[in-house]
């Protein structure tokens, strides 16, 4: 079972994100239709120019063409109640039309939600329509004189079957929920209080019991007013100012159930409105994996042996005179530019990444590289990589932040308020920082501008690793003419 979707709803409906309206208009067949909602909605906007949908009364079925071009606008995949406005199967929605409805939905990848009151003739009419996953049928049971419809939608190709117990205006009794797969349970609301007809805790109780018993996902919506609700403090109830809309907080009447919130959903698989297309990037997907995993093996050998490269010479002593004997360069540095064909700063951070893995996660280099972030990422850590080390606790869930999934620019922001503490201002003569006396006195260019780019980045507003880049490369050219 799903929980709550937070993405954004742009209908009052609670268990919807959006409403779909290519039938407009219906006629009332049972007890459940007595206060409907889509009525006096349609009534409201009656004769308004600016809603040419509602110009015929309510009770005259009207079908919109021009509507089967909305869900192809939509910018965002979203769950979409179908006919909230009407029936989809009413009797005057000629057949013709529900399967142009329905190609709309087959050649789209919402999950559109169907809920009919006329569930025989959704049942006659299944075979000829196409059920993509994504197509979700449901019916109204307002009272156990309509529970005939449940079996009707078992018949019912659907991927998500569902059953809305709205208006609950009776006891419903047992329901075999058998091939069920939702259940939205709900008061009546929208009218007067004395038009309402209340929903006894009872019958919610029970229908919550044998969701729970048989394994069905359910969704409380409300207890339509807060008269009729048998908590009193319920936090959801909406007090004077309070829409039921404040960010999802209130519904009408609220909708706890002895403290406790039913929002649940089904669990409902993908529809690819093109298999082909879907099958063809998956497998550019796996080749794009198999490479990375490759790629990662690449740079973590390069890492290795740059480090090794870099310690063998160093250990022989400083300066240009071991570079020259054994690789004909001046420098590390040098020695990437001339002979390998990398640039230094690629070089240095598959290094410094190798480093940083081999001191803190060196389980890694042995088993489970599949975890192994990019080099680029690891190298946030570089200038850091002493304390690290000394206080590993302190600095344990930045560690753990380098390696999983965290993104790499909220890694990098977390890491700078992690370790780029502001220094107060003083007019006092500025001493030198010990670690840039370390890295100078070691003739190590790499940590030494590793630490300038640390220490500038803070003060270029807004942070731009393009122009630190540009810095940082003006300052290499002068300190490599200089030692040359």
């Amino acid at each position: 079972m799903n929980p709550e979707s937070h993405t954004r709803r742009t209908t009052k409906i609670e268990w919807s994100e959006t409403v779909w309206n290519p039938v407009v208009g219906c006629e009332k067949i049972t007890s459940g239709c007595k206060n409907c909602y889509a009525e006096s909605m349609h009534r409201r906007h009656l004769g308004n120019p600016k809603q040419p949908k509602y110009i015929k009364p309510f009770s005259e079925v009207v079908t919109w063409p021009d509507e089967l071009l909305t869900p192809f606008q939509w910018k965002d995949k979203r769950k979409v109640f179908v006919c909230s406005m009407s029936d989809l199967f009413n009797k005057d929605v000629p057949i013709d039309f529900i399967q142009e409805v329905f190609k709309v939905m087959n050649n789209t990848p919402h999950q559109y939600q169907i809920l009919t009151k006329r569930s025989r003739r959704m049942m006659e009419l299944a075979p000829s329509l196409n059920w993509t996953p994504n197509i979700w049928a449901g019916v109204s049971v307002e009272d156990h004189k309509n529970a005939i419809r449940i079996n009707h939608l078992r018949l019912i190709p659907a991927s998500v079957r569902f059953i809305s117990f709205e208006p609950l205006i009776g006891d419903v009794g047992a329901v075999n929920l058998k091939n069920i797969h939702w259940a939205i349970i709900g008061g009546e609301s929208g009218h007067a209080k004395k038009s309402l007809r209340p929903m006894k805790k009872d019958w919610v109780t029970s229908l919550r019991d044998q969701c729970a018993e048989q394994g069905v996902a359910m969704f409380f919506k409300q207890w339509g007013h807060a008269d009729f609700n048998p908590d009193s403090d319920d936090p959801t109830i909406p007090s004077k100012g309070h829409t039921k809309d404040d960010g999802g907080k209130y519904s009408k009447g609220g909708y706890h159930i002895d403290g406790i919130v039913y929002r649940e959903y089904p669990d409902a698989p993908n529809h690819y409105p093109d298999q082909e297309l879907r099958d063809e990037l998956y497998a550019l997907e796996e080749k794009i994996s198999q490479s990375v995993k490759g790629f990662t093996d690449s740079w973590i050998t390069i890492g290795e042996s740059l480090s090794i490269i870099k310690d063998r010479i160093e250990k022989l002593g400083s300066g240009k005179l071991y570079w020259q004997t054994y690789l004909g360069v001046d420098s590390f540095q040098d020695y990437c530019r001339t002979r390998l064909q990398l640039s230094r700063e690629t070089a240095t951070q598959m290094r410094q990444a190798f480093l940083l893995m081999q001191t803190l996660k060196p389980e890694l280099l042995d088993e489970g590289r599949e975890i192994v972030p990019s080099w680029t990422k690891l190298r946030t850590l570089s200038p850091y990589q002493e304390k690290l080390v000394q206080n590993p606790e302190k600095y344990a869930e930045v560690v753990e932040h380098a390696f999983d999934e965290t993104p790499r620019s909220d890694f990098e922001r977390e890491v700078r308020q992690k370790f780029q503490k502001k220094r107060p201002k003083s007019r006092a003569k500025k001493q030198a920082i010990p670690e840039y006396e370390d890295a100078l006195n070691a003739g190590d260019w790499d940590r030494y501008l590793g630490l300038v780019k640390r220490d500038l980045y803070p003060n270029i507003i807004p942070p731009n690793d393009e122009v630190l880049d540009t810095i940082i490369e003006q300052l290499r050219s002068l300190l490599l003419a200089k030692e040359s």
